[in-house]
């Protein structure tokens, strides 16, 4: 049995809310910005040097660092970055194992489906979900092997994570080469076009998201609003009639936009998948499916975000309906150019979806690994082997641009 704060030094956050500084240069860290044990900087709070060291002065988070959230959600693990620019946000604590526990090791361990589920039973009880700074101190991780196997393990899981990291900052690259070249050839438009005569538009449909084996993913405003593609093995599934999938299954070329949430974010459909969308997405059918791509080049523009700041409504819960949404010209180039564009923004598309499909594959080695590794079920060279075939057939597979 080894205690985790027996193991580890444990330091609980500020109790109040970070202030915001748009043009700081640092990120206060809360629970909502680590869903998926990921760090989303979107969600998290820009924050001035003198907040980072207020929120800090307790323990200075070094890269490798891990943050744990215990309410809103439980349970939640991200390492700090190299960068090491974050600070723990409201309900998360800071942890740092002792030098003679290999720290990766300890955030994998964190992560193993035996301790989440021990976790999630030591948060239940309460109206909210939540864990105390004991409860995280006393977790039971178990029997830990020695520091070289930890160390081991920990790089086995970490080349996964690391290429699905390397891989998600080549997408980021190539989606501003494609939204650069959209630019170049908007600006060379001498007409424009009203946006609402170029598609159709419907809403989605209305049901809970769950595990429905089987079942169609159902795309939803959080799926759409973070990256500029879609990682439908995050995507959850529901339960819909015959007659409702097929008013609302998605095709490849369709567009969604938010319409509440986090209204003017959008997402195209890459790929033939079984899926509908969600009653927060509005869907654009372009009505010429060859302008599919120049439609959602100028629906991630500044110049489509900028309206839709603009006209978002609602004092509560900004807003915009299906009319809103279509309501505004854009660039026209010629036909000649709009097919030129297309063809050359569907290889950066396919070679981004490659990528996308890439990462979904050693995401899933990574979590069939992981309880294996932790309870000894495998050896450290047997999922070395495991790894190098993935990355091997990922090689066969790759698209350059």
């Amino acid at each position: 049995m080894t205690i985790l704060g027996e193991i580890a030094r444990i330091v609980d956050c500020e109790h109040k809310t970070a202030p915001i500084d748009e043009k700081g240069e640092y990120f206060a860290v809360g629970t909502r910005a680590m869903r998926g044990n990921e760090i989303n900087y979107q969600e998290s709070r820009r924050i001035s040097r003198e907040t980072f060291e207020q929120w800090t002065k307790r323990m200075k988070p070094r890269p490798g660092d891990i943050l744990f959230a215990r309410e809103a959600p439980v349970g939640p693990v991200v390492e700090v970055p190299k960068e090491a620019n974050i600070a723990p946000g409201q309900r998360t604590v800071l942890i740092r194992a002792e030098s003679n526990v290999a720290q990766r090791f300890v955030a994998y361990k964190l992560k193993e489906p035996l301790i989440q589920n021990q976790i999630q039973a030591l948060s239940a009880g309460s109206t909210v979900p939540h864990l105390n700074v004991a409860d995280i101190r006393s977790l039971d991780l178990g029997y830990l092997p020695d520091a070289k196997q930890q160390t081991a393990i920990a790089d086995v899981l970490g080349a996964l994570d690391d290429k699905i990291a390397a891989n998600r900052q080549v997408l980021d690259i190539k989606s501003k080469l494609f939204s650069a070249l959209w630019i170049k050839v908007s600006q060379g438009a001498k007409d424009v076009a009203s946006l609402g005569d170029l598609v159709t538009t419907q809403y989605g449909y209305t049901a809970s998201a769950g595990e429905y084996t089987g079942q169609p993913k159902f795309l939803r405003v959080m799926d759409i609003n973070k990256k500029k593609w879609i990682e439908w093995d995050t995507v959850p599934e529901v339960n819909i009639g015959s007659k409702d999938f097929e008013k609302y299954a998605l095709q490849k070329g369709d567009i969604v936009v938010a319409r509440m949430a986090d209204p003017g974010k959008c997402a195209i459909v890459d790929e033939n998948i079984k899926a509908v969308f969600a009653s927060y997405l509005v869907r654009l059918k372009p009505k010429d499916r060859n302008d599919a791509l120049y439609l959602y080049g100028f629906l991630i523009s500044k110049l489509y975000e900028n309206y839709a700041e603009s006209v978002s409504t609602g004092s509560v819960q900004k807003n915009m309906n299906a009319k809103v949404i279509t309501g505004i010209e854009l660039p026209w180039p010629t036909k000649p150019k709009r097919l030129e564009f297309s063809a050359q923004g569907q290889v950066i598309r396919d070679s981004m979806n490659a990528l996308v499909q890439e990462n979904q594959v050693l995401a899933r080695t990574r979590d069939e690994l992981l309880p294996l590794l932790m309870n000894g079920k495998i050896s450290v060279a047997e999922a070395s082997e495991a790894v190098e075939a993935v990355a091997g057939k990922q090689k066969e597979g790759d698209v350059d641009v």
